[in-house]
């Protein structure tokens, strides 16, 4: 997707800009939407740090929100809203609205084709995307049979780090003025002792776990993956309706029931959740509850690709990491809702029979390839949201 292209079909009109992603992407994106009339809602201080200017700050309960919006789409005559993730509780409430009264909705997200690309998708992201889910539809399209080319970027994370640290610097400063609760996650004084923990942890895991590593590479072919989501994402508390822990415990009690005796079990920690959960004494205890002790293993900086490469099967609840297992050719288990579980894709059975039949079911590299390259073309922007092709 070119998205100067798609920013220039707003042109004239009056677009409203939610919370986007932390940084000043969104600044960046008011820009360059030609003669349009570009309003933006701050929810908390750090919204308001990066985006100061011409903007309407928000500042009463999350039950006053819906006619907020009302009055605000009438008034501005609203024609186009753009977000960042539309699970948050603000934007919910803004799609709804949006919807009842004919108003486009447009929403970025990060990247379902990682790490070169971020989502710009009309109506709905994750499971909440239109793209359809038919393979049908997929195989029928000649277009999408050549892969698209693309530029490389390098890792951003120091910048989106210390954006996040004035983020949650500048919504702390500002509590006293914001109605804090709204956020999707805690903006309280020591919310930044996870990140430190998270340095700490990270580089206490290069130490402790070698040895760890090279245990689960010399296991090619004789390990499952599951894939763990951050605690509290939004598309555990969406289109799953359980929690991590909920999901370790069926996978191991599965497991346990169902797979091969001399298998292996890896579960793989989310990087952005490394200082806030820790479920090392978790899975120790249900590795003994359901006698699999020894075979179930927890790692957290591995290699993601090569895990993929050498696994026998992937089981997800709904991570992006699933469109990663198709791309490296793993069967994969989708245990929550997820735009990319279609047939000739993912395993469609129970998790019970995963175990022994995943093999005969990798994804049909045909309906792989135009699926990827019909997703990247109507929904992937090539960039990140520091550094962005516009």
């Amino acid at each position: 997707m070119n998205l100067s292209k798609k920013l220039k079909k707003f042109s004239g009109k009056n677009v409203l800009l939610l919370q986007g992603p932390v940084g000043g992407f969104f600044r960046k994106i008011a820009t360059k939407i030609p003669k349009a009339n570009v309003y933006k809602v701050n929810f908390n201080g750090g919204d308001f740090f990066f985006y100061p200017f011409k903007s309407i700050n928000y500042t009463k309960s999350l039950a006053e929100l819906e006619d907020f919006y009302k009055k605000l789409f009438e008034e501005k005559q609203i024609q186009v809203i753009i977000m960042y993730n539309d699970c948050r509780k603000v934007h919910e409430i803004a799609v709804n609205v949006a919807k009842q009264m004919g108003i486009e909705v447009w929403i970025f997200e990060e990247g379902y084709i990682r790490p070169n690309f971020i989502t710009f998708e009309k109506d709905g992201v994750n499971a909440n995307s239109t793209l359809p889910r038919e393979k049908e539809f997929y195989l029928s399209q000649k277009k999408f049979d050549k892969d698209f080319k693309f530029k490389t970027f390098s890792s951003t994370f120091k910048n989106m780090a210390f954006a996040s640290f004035l983020y949650w610097l500048f919504a702390f400063l500002f509590s006293w003025y914001f109605n804090n609760s709204l956020h999707h996650r805690s903006l309280k004084l020591f919310d930044f002792l996870p990140w430190l923990c998270s340095v700490y942890r990270k580089n206490k895991y290069k130490i402790t776990e070698k040895s760890l590593n090279e245990k689960i590479l010399s296991l090619k072919q004789k390990y499952f993956l599951a894939i763990l989501q951050v605690h509290n994402d939004t598309q555990l508390s969406h289109h799953y309706k359980k929690s991590t822990e909920k999901f370790i415990e069926e996978v191991i009690i599965s497991f346990a029931n169902h797979a091969k005796a001399k298998s292996y079990l890896v579960f793989k920690h989310h990087p952005m959740d490394r200082g806030y959960r820790d479920y090392t004494k978790l899975i120790e205890d249900f590795s003994l509850k359901y006698n699999v002790e020894g075979r179930i293993l927890y790692v957290h900086d591995l290699h993601l690709p090569t895990l993929l490469i050498n696994t026998r099967g992937t089981i997800v609840i709904n991570s992006t990491v699933g469109l990663s297992a198709l791309y490296h050719n793993s069967p994969l288990k989708v245990m929550g809702k997820a735009f990319y579980d279609i047939e000739g894709l993912t395993y469609q059975k129970s998790l019970h029979t995963f175990w022994k039949e995943c093999r005969a079911y990798k994804p049909d590299a045909v309906l792989h390839a135009k699926f990827r390259n019909y997703v990247i073309y109507k929904t992937q922007v090539n960039g990140n949201f520091s550094k962005i092709l516009v």
